[in-house]
């Protein structure tokens, strides 16, 4: 719950903050300058120069959101995968593998647009955000410690909790 809490407080400032910038700033300009401005604090970049200016952005990357959609669908999977995990393991066990799932998908994302050379060309504008690394990290160890777990059994005798991580 803590981290859906801050993710979702992150969510509902940077939203208030966005539509301050469409009030203050022609609408024209209004998103491009809060997604300098502002996200940009908040997003980490693929480029390592660009990281080694904005060294906080490998924690924040992880509890920004920007579309209501994801925000929405990455807290739905915390919260049910979450929810077994914790029923099964106890609870502490989610938050760092949220953070290290987290941070294994920035890792990822950051070399790829290093070293793969079709990606090369949008080094300078690559930022990644969001919770789905974290997320997915929490839904595949709970899938890897009981793939059996049977969600909704009065249906049929259910549908195993491998089924539901593959979809």
């Amino acid at each position: 719950m803590r981290i859906i809490a801050i993710c979702l407080i992150m969510f509902v400032g940077l939203a208030f903050m966005k539509a301050v910038w469409y009030f203050t700033y022609p609408k024209e300009t209004a998103l491009a300058l809060f997604n300098k401005n502002v996200l940009g604090l908040f997003t980490m970049p693929a480029d390592f120069n660009k990281l080694l200016t904005k060294p906080w952005t490998i924690i924040t990357q992880m509890f920004v959101h920007d579309n209501i959609w994801k925000v929405f669908a990455n807290m739905l999977w915390l919260w049910s995968f979450g929810y077994i995990l914790q029923d099964l393991t106890g609870t502490k066990k989610i938050i760092p593998l949220f953070i290290y799932g987290s941070l294994a998908g920035a890792l990822a994302f950051s070399l790829a647009y290093n070293l793969i050379p079709s990606l090369k060309p949008l080094l300078p504008f690559a930022v990644t955000m969001g919770a789905s690394a974290g997320v997915m990290a929490v839904v595949i160890a709970t899938t890897m410690v009981s793939p059996g777990y049977r969600l909704f059994p009065m249906i049929r005798g259910g549908i195993p909790l491998w089924v539901l991580t593959v979809v």
